[in-house]
């Protein structure tokens, strides 16, 4: 049994961790840590302005960029080693685009039988807006999905 745990580093990320290690080690299963970066934006244009634009430097942009990335990679690398340690086999893979996606393309490619993800509560004015990410893997991937809910404030 294999095991793909969608992570994002939001509040939620602790809980769906410590979730996924109960079922991997019930279930026997091996474990795929995944996290989708964001797509690098190929230019800004919100509220553009023409005459600032000598104040931007893409280096530093592409640095700051570079150093998120490594970030979240270290910080990815040492949530597997933490499965490893508690006697699981496990792998984590950093990969970049849009994240329904790029967690199709994972069950596909790892043999995936089993996804763990969690779910953010947004509200009904934003998923209109935004959509849901795990609204839409539910709908769109062929293995079963574990959905982990945010903790609500009081309960």
């Amino acid at each position: 049994m294999k095991i793909l745990v969608a992570i994002d580093f939001s509040d939620i990320t602790e809980k769906v961790l410590f979730q996924s290690r109960t079922l991997a080690k019930t279930m026997a299963a091996e474990v795929c840590l995944l996290h989708v970066a964001e797509p690098n934006p190929d230019h800004i244009t919100y509220d553009y302005d023409p005459a600032a634009m000598y104040a931007i430097d893409p280096s530093e942009i592409r640095d700051q960029i570079a150093q998120r990335f490594h970030k979240e990679h270290k910080t990815l690398q040492n949530y597997a080693e933490d499965f490893r340690e508690n006697g699981l086999n496990c792998k984590a893979l950093m990969v970049q685009g849009e994240t329904v996606q790029m967690v199709l393309n994972g069950i596909e490619k790892l043999g995936i039988d089993f996804i763990v993800v969690g779910s953010h509560g947004k509200g009904v004015i934003s998923k209109i807006l935004l959509g849901s990410t795990s609204a839409e893997l539910i709908k769109k991937t062929p293995v079963p999905v574990y959905l982990i809910p945010v903790d609500k404030a009081g309960s």
